[in-house]
């Protein structure tokens, strides 16, 4: 995921509070962008059943004034419960339009530990779409679950009113920083730091074998929590540390348990 998609998914969580409550408006993009139909599947998102599950509503424009780029927003509830949806493989998955419905644009797979009622799972881009975001899903006392889909254009993700210089200079800076910790190494100890509510570097691809420290440099507490359950630092107070090694190739979603809004990712190549 690039650094300026990572930047997307913190502003798309930073307003989950509001955001997450079916029903609750959001700001979404240009409405002359076509409603992207969305569904549960069973399967991956690397493995997807095409035929769908449960459907979804659209995924689109809340607001006909909305600015382009802007978040799009779609809220449902389905007859299934989210202990349902956790005990098989199932993933979210949007398309691009009715009309082009073949055409998938962003998937999640529905995994990853349920903080106070509250499953939060990344959206990442598919086929080159541009497009990332975050599903919430909570259970409701209908023995249903409720399900919000934000996703965006990565674009969204800049900051208004960044001066031209700072934001060339941030640019290059990142790529430089995301080429150097994105690109795969001889075994060693990597180092990921958890800062300002934030792990950094939040995407990581290394080899089978490598060993992982988390040092936490804030003063609340926070953990490295993997979505399967793999691996779990407890609760790290500042200037805690806690290491793991990944034997096995694989992709690792991971969160802060106690702040949820907090997303990594290991990536382990053979």
């Amino acid at each position: 995921m690039s650094r300026t998609a990572i930047r997307l998914l913190a502003t798309l969580v930073a307003g989950l509070a509001l955001l997450a409550v079916p029903g609750i408006s959001a700001t979404a993009q240009d409405s002359a962008v076509a409603p992207h139909p969305s569904h549960i599947h069973e399967g991956t998102c690397d493995d997807l059943n095409p035929q769908p599950a449960y459907p979804l509503t659209d995924v689109t424009a809340v607001s006909p004034d909305a600015p382009a780029g802007a978040v799009e927003v779609g809220n449902s509830t389905v007859d299934v419960a989210l202990d349902e949806l956790l005990a098989a493989p199932y993933a979210i998955n949007v398309h691009e339009s009715a009309e082009n419905a073949q055409n998938y644009i962003a998937c999640g797979n529905i995994a990853g530990p349920v903080v106070d009622g509250l499953l939060l799972i990344p959206l990442r881009a598919q086929n080159d779409s541009g497009y990332y975001g975050i599903a919430a899903l909570a259970a409701n006392d209908t023995g249903g679950t409720n399900v919000s889909v934000y996703i965006a254009p990565e674009a969204t993700a800049m900051p208004a009113g960044t001066p031209v210089a700072a934001t060339e200079a941030a640019t290059e800076t990142e790529t430089v920083v995301a080429t150097e910790t994105m690109a795969a190494v001889a075994p060693q100890e990597i180092q990921v730091a958890i800062q300002d509510f934030a792990f950094a570097p939040q995407v990581l691809e290394i080899p089978v074998g490598t060993t992982v420290t988390w040092t936490n440099n804030d003063p609340s507490q926070h953990t490295a929590t993997a979505s399967d359950g793999s691996f779990d630092s407890g609760v790290l107070a500042q200037g805690g540390t806690f290491s793991f090694t990944f034997d096995t190739p694989g992709t690792y979603d991971y969160i802060c348990s106690l702040h949820p809004n907090m997303t990594g990712q290991i990536i382990v190549t053979g």
